[in-house]
């Protein structure tokens, strides 16, 4: 049941994501509520509220809730009956009215002015108020109704609400980071990769932690997550990060990520070979650079004697003109 929950969560969400169709969200809202993540349960309604979603919809799926958010919307103030809705008790109460049944009519017209006012739609319950004052215009009930925005109370009361832990929770948020994950729904892994490590800095999902922060360029963390690793997963994750590095340009840093895994296992794969090639390329190429040097210098000192040869020669050949002339 877990497992089916998980990957209906994960399902929801990335249909969300594309769809903004309020449906998903009471899905969302319903799968958190049966692995109870309160606090999920609690972010995920108030934007279905905010959003315009119906109140009505989140009691009928209320009984899979954690209690202390099921009493947040079911406060006892309004029982809803999940086979009428505000307008079909309206109608009701219209109907009985036109057929002479006054009494019968008064308590569909108060139920739908409760429903509506339980869902945040004050026009429609000002405009049953008012059929109720026209029709029973010396009713003491009547007479002290006033209108509740039940929906705004929810919003805030939500607001308010302190969230609690599940059971279970270090295994359930990995599982619901790897089926994310799975998704390329980083964002949404993140939080539960570091949640559990929150909860245990030694649980095996700091490796996939390890490897999303790579993959999405935060080298930085990934590196220092990478380094608290053991054994043989630490020397891999540090491997892939130096080649993620080398990949996306930073070839100096890869260079030193493989530094840093030669002195703990030299004959670790092929760092060796990679290190050595390095070496030797970055060697050649001083060795070019001397070379050119020499011959640089080489050229400008001929150069240079070349102008002094010509100037010495000038300066003879003007000598001996004076002289022949004088």
């Amino acid at each position: 049941m877990r497992e089916e929950n998980v990957n209906l969560i994960v399902k929801a969400v990335k249909d969300y994501k594309e769809s903004k169709n309020l449906e998903n969200l009471l899905e969302i809202i319903r799968g958190y509520s049966e692995l109870g993540f309160s606090g999920e349960v609690k972010e995920y309604m108030e934007e279905f509220i905010e959003k315009g979603g119906n109140i009505g919809d989140l009691v009928k799926i209320s009984k899979d809730m954690p209690e202390e958010i099921r009493n947040i919307i079911c406060s006892g103030e309004v029982e809803v009956d999940e086979e009428f809705d505000a307008d079909s008790f309206l109608e009701m109460g219209e109907l009985l009215w036109e057929i002479g049944s006054p009494d019968e009519a008064k308590d569909n017209y108060l139920k739908a002015f409760e429903y509506y006012g339980f869902l945040g739609n004050k026009n429609a319950a000002e405009q049953v108020l008012k059929t109720l004052k026209e029709n029973y215009p010396d009713d003491r009930d009547v007479k002290t109704l006033v209108f509740k925005d039940s929906k705004q109370e929810v919003i805030s009361n939500l607001k308010d609400f302190i969230a609690g832990p599940p059971e279970d929770e270090t295994d359930l948020r990995y599982a619901l980071g790897k089926s994310f994950h799975g998704e390329n729904l980083l964002s949404e892994a993140e939080f539960n990769y570091r949640r559990v490590l929150e909860l245990d800095n030694n649980h095996r999902s700091k490796r996939l932690l390890v490897a999303l922060l790579r993959d999405k360029g935060s080298f930085e963390e990934s590196l220092e997550l990478a380094r608290e690793l053991k054994g043989e997963e630490k020397l891999e994750e540090l491997y892939s990060i130096s080649q993620s590095l080398k990949d996306s340009g930073k070839t100096r840093e890869g260079e030193v990520v493989l530094r840093e895994i030669y002195r703990i296992a030299p004959d670790f794969k092929n760092v060796k070979e990679l290190l050595g090639m390095q070496r030797t390329a970055q060697k050649e190429k001083e060795e070019e650079e001397e070379i050119e040097k020499v011959y640089v210098d080489a050229a400008l000192e001929r150069e240079k004697k070349v102008k002094v040869g010509d100037s010495g020669k000038r300066d003879e050949d003007f000598e001996g003109k004076k002289i022949v002339f004088l």
